[in-house]
């Protein structure tokens, strides 16, 4: 879908905030459900937001692209939904984070605001930071811990 929307801004073609929203949406539920595998609510909602941003995309990417661009794509989202999801999930050093704890980082978007994500923190105990470019580091002594944000952040979601 982002390779869409790019081919779609080459060809000056105006993108709604809402579009990029849905993206960005789409993206973290994907990260989610990596994270803690396939809860029958967050697939659901990954269909959702696929469903929308194909209906709006395809007509125009029709209009402007052609016909064979449209065909390609829908190819290449039949094989991406076939395909099982390969995720290797690294431990890495990430600055700010002392090394003996684990963490994850979540974009803020409207689906994922802030004061939520931070309530979710505070109830399970985890620590948070507000990172450059609208991320927010949670992260703490226990991986259980962060796999019940997880949980916690996928449960608010569905809602």
């Amino acid at each position: 879908m982002a390779d869409l929307i790019i081919d779609l801004k080459r060809a000056n073609v105006k993108i709604p905030p809402q579009v990029m929203t849905e993206l960005r949406s789409l993206k973290t539920l994907i990260e989610i459900s990596r994270m803690e595998g396939s809860g029958s609510n967050v697939i659901r909602r990954i269909e959702e937001c696929l469903s929308n941003l194909e209906s709006y995309l395809t007509p125009v990417a029709q209009e402007k692209l052609g016909d064979k661009y449209i065909k390609e794509f829908m190819r290449r989202i039949s094989e991406a939904r076939r395909s099982e999801a390969k995720v290797k999930l690294e431990k890495r050093f990430l600055a700010g984070v002392p090394r003996d704890k684990h963490w994850i980082r979540v974009k803020l978007t409207e689906d994922t605001p802030l004061d939520l994500l931070k309530r979710i923190c505070s109830d399970l105990k985890l620590d948070h930071k507000v990172q450059e470019g609208d991320f927010l580091l949670i992260y703490g002594d226990d991986e259980a811990q962060i796999k019940k944000f997880v949980k916690r952040m996928q449960e608010a979601l569905a809602r």
